[in-house]
Order: structure tokens, then C-alpha cells, then sequence
């Protein structure tokens, strides 16, 4: 059951396929979606990183794999995106436009032997690792 409250937004994955020279992009509805930032003080000042989670439920829409596709390294826009070229691909980052992150890990989570959701984010921790040292 998709609970309305939680999966009301919409976002635009953009994955690029460099083999091709081409950014394919999926618009995917009724996801969950916060981007956000992680500051960390230590004796310098402090260090920044980004904060992005990205939950899509498993539903005839949206079929993970076959519907979209999500891998490291993935942008996501917050809304209804604008179509990107391959030759804009390297500028279209989160420095540079609004309301933009960037994957780096996928987790299709399971309940009872099918697929339930998938989670896709960036975190980042004031040591500088992420969701990848999880699984060492």
C-alpha cells in the first residue's frame, strides 16, 4: 500500500549511458525525496557534504529495472526536468543547478521475497565515507 502522504512528490532521474553519448531520463511519481546538506565542525572549521534519500516504491508504475533505472553517479531533480545532452553532462551538476543531487548507492530493500522499494541517496560522514563503507 503506497501511503499518499509519504510518496507525494515527483523527480527526474537522469542516467547517463556514456557507450551511446546519451542521458536517458525517467520521470518517476509518487516517490519520496529529500536533498539536503551535512555539515561537520572539527579544529579547520568544517567540513560540507551532501545528504540526498530517495525512496521509490515498487508499483505498476514504477518497476525497478524495467520502469527506471537508478545507479551511482545518477542525478536526480526535484520535479519534472528539463531533457539534458550528452554534451551538457559534465555542467549539469548540483553546484550549478538547483534542486539537483547526486546517487551514490542503490538499495532494493525486499519484503517477503519480492521487491518492496528502493533506496538511493548520498551520505556522507565527517570521516568522508558514505553509505559504501557500510558494505565492507
Amino acid at each position: 500500500m503506497v501511503k499518499r502522504g509519504l510518496y507525494g512528490q515527483t523527480v527526474t532521474v537522469y542516467h547517463p549511458v556514456a557507450a551511446k553519448k546519451r542521458v536517458d531520463k525517467f520521470v518517476l511519481r509518487e516517490v519520496f525525496c529529500q536533498l539536503g546538506s551535512r555539515e561537520v565542525p572539527d579544529a579547520a572549521g568544517a567540513k560540507r557534504g551532501a545528504a540526498m534519500l530517495l525512496v521509490v516504491p515498487e508499483t505498476e508504475r514504477t518497476r525497478f529495472g524495467t520502469g527506471y533505472k537508478l545507479a551511482a553517479g545518477d542525478r536526480v531533480l526535484l520535479g519534472d526536468g528539463p531533457e539534458v545532452a550528452w554534451a551538457d553532462w559534465g555542467g549539469f551538476v548540483p553546484a550549478e543547478v538547483d534542486g539537483l543531487g547526486v546517487i551514490t548507492y542503490v538499495l532494493p530493500l525486499y519484503l517477503r521475497g519480492g521487491l518492496h522499494h528502493v533506496e538511493a541517496g548520498a551520505w556522507w560522514s565527517a570521516g568522508g565515507a558514505g553509505a559504501g563503507r557500510l558494505a565492507r
